[in-house]
């Protein structure tokens, strides 16, 4: 019997991901504890998207949905330092 060997991927070290290099965001945080870190909230009735403005961290997001504004601020706060 003839075996053929799969040929090996070009890539030398692969990334997957993971959870101690990516932590999800947290599924806790609500819009009030966003508030009590200095997060501005609020509605766009033209837009119809969710928005928020940090002035200390000069830092404004929108998103189409509260988990998606949740997300996209979790994301910001893990990137800006102190």
């Amino acid at each position: 019997m003839i075996a053929v060997e799969r040929a090996r991927p070009t890539t030398p070290f692969p990334r997957w991901s993971s959870p101690i290099t990516r932590p999800e965001p947290e599924s806790h945080v609500s819009l009030a504890d966003l508030r009590r870190r200095g997060w501005t909230v609020w509605f766009g009735r033209h837009t119809r998207q969710y928005w928020a403005a940090h002035t200390g961290r000069m830092r404004l997001v929108c998103a189409n949905t509260t988990e998606g504004l949740i997300r996209t601020i979790t994301q910001v706060d893990d990137r800006t330092p102190g």
